[in-house]
């Protein structure tokens, strides 16, 4: 059969159809949605294979054409998977590479938003009194903690491993997000401190007496000779708090972008709630008497400093060129099962979420401490052992030695994970699309357990675990946030 020039368009129309049908039963659209076929070239050129096995040499001639499309795409404006998500953007025949940096602009700040005094150096829980200020995309939050601690009569009994950035002892952050109330961020002030290092070299900064400490390491834990004897000692503690998840400090614009915190989905509802230690947060005192008053002073209170930092993103608006999610970091604490010899005890169930990472940390709660106040005595790598990521019985994360597991995260990120921090990556390849698709009933059915368990190899009546469970929130119909099984 012969077909004449003029009825290429007819042709071209018959051979889409022949192949998009195939296409869509090997995506599983009806359960997936069609944003699959835009947002993963993987998944096409497989889609591409499978679809023309068999077909006329018509339908493999215009599999191979779209294949060709999409590498001549790739080899020329650089990641595939970027395309979509910029559509009505980028103007024929301009690069992409300046179109981003045209509408991306740069970040604005560190902006003093407010200060919140640590009256009388005490335990307490402070609610900033106005709202966050959201006028433009928010990347990240800056806390700066100073305070002069002064240790007299006697040294200190001993002090918290993670001290002095415990003298913040949670930090609580809420908002309606397009609607719906969340908490994106609920952390200890000790793990937002080291959770920086957790992904990149460099952590945040403490500095004693003008001296900048160490990175949290292995060992990870404070000396009474470096804060804790007789003595005055001024610190500065710096805790960044990301808005978008950290794949990497030198992250591509389309992978962090969506996830700051935007005016027109947060609007003004952002409020800030800071939970302040007192002496006991450093350690316990012994015969020591212990005052914290001003940074540089005898008298007065300690301060925290909130500091916001914006990012400049011109014509590029969310909603329109790209979609917008909000990224949930929740700390626990369990202690249940966690004090005795066992194996396979369940720390937490885990929730049905778009999940990012999953932080664990385990070591011996400091005693002696005000009510108000959890802070470590010390952490330890070898308090847990074979501890898992579950789905009912299968294993998502068939990890069978916990030393090996967090060096392994190190490496991923190029850095050293402190002492007593564990834990699993769903983003190791540099984007948050491929988080774990944990809300999808595909993956993790409704009826199904979402879990991390593990093995406990020490006994002890303060032995605890943290747990962070970093999620995304959005639609679940947004191709945007595919993810993976």
């Amino acid at each position: 059969m012969k077909f004449a020039f003029t009825n290429a368009p007819f042709m071209l129309a018959l051979v889409l159809g022949a192949l998009l049908l195939p296409m869509l039963n090997i995506y599983n659209v009806s359960r997936r949605g069609l944003g699959i076929v835009r947002y993963h070239f993987g998944e096409t050129c497989s889609a591409v294979v499978k679809a023309f096995s068999g077909f006329s040499p018509w339908r493999l001639a215009f599999s191979l054409a779209l294949l060709a499309a999409a590498l001549a795409w790739s080899h020329y404006h650089g990641d595939a998977t970027a395309m979509p998500m910029l559509a009505g953007v980028v103007a024929p025949g301009q690069d992409l590479a300046k179109t981003l940096a045209a509408y991306l602009g740069r970040n604005q700040g560190p902006e003093l938003f407010t200060v919140v005094p640590h009256t009388a150096g005490a335990a307490q829980s402070v609610v900033v009194p106005r709202n966050l200020s959201i006028n433009r995309p928010l990347e990240s939050i800056v806390l700066r903690y100073r305070a002069r601690v002064t240790v007299t009569v006697a040294n200190m009994g001993a002090v918290a491993a993670e001290s002095p950035a415990t003298f913040i002892n949670k930090i609580t952050i809420n908002g309606t997000f397009k609607g719906t109330a969340l908490t994106p961020i609920k952390l200890s002030g000790a793990t937002a401190y080291a959770w920086g290092r957790l992904f990149g070299a460099r952590g945040n900064s403490t500095f004693i007496n003008g001296i900048r400490q160490v990175e949290p390491s292995i060992p990870y834990g404070q000396t009474l000779a470096n804060i804790g004897n007789i003595g005055v000692y001024d610190i500065d503690v710096f805790y960044y708090i990301p808005t978008w998840p950290l794949v990497s400090y030198s992250s591509r614009a389309w992978e962090s972008v969506p996830y700051f915190w935007q005016p027109e989905d947060w609007a003004d509802s952002i409020q800030v709630q800071l939970d302040f230690g007192d002496a006991t947060s450093l350690g316990t005192a012994g015969g020591a008497t212990v005052a914290l008053t001003a940074f540089g002073s005898a008298v007065g209170v300690p301060e925290c400093r909130i500091f916001t930092q914006y990012c400049i993103l011109g014509d590029f608006r969310p909603n329109t060129h790209f979609q917008t999610a909000a990224i949930i970091r929740n700390e626990n604490q369990i202690t249940a099962g966690m004090t005795a010899l066992t194996n396979n005890a369940l720390i937490q169930p885990l929730q049905k979420q778009k999940t990012t990472n999953i932080m664990f940390k385990s070591g011996v709660n400091l005693t002696g401490t005000n009510s108000a106040v959890q802070v470590f005595a010390s952490l330890s790598d070898l308090m847990l052992d074979k501890t898992l990521v579950v789905v009912d019985n299968k294993n998502i994360r068939f990890n069978q030695d916990n030393i090996t597991n967090k060096e392994t995260f190190g490496n991923k990120f190029g850095t050293v994970l402190p002492q007593g921090y564990n834990g699993f990556t769903f983003i190791d390849s540099q984007t948050p699309r491929t988080a774990f698709r944990a809300d999808d009933p595909n993956v993790v059915g409704g009826g199904s357990t979402f879990q991390l368990t593990t093995d406990v190899m020490t006994a002890g009546a303060s032995q605890a675990v943290n747990v962070v469970q970093e999620m995304i929130f959005a639609n679940r119909s947004d191709p945007s946030w595919l993810g993976t099984r």
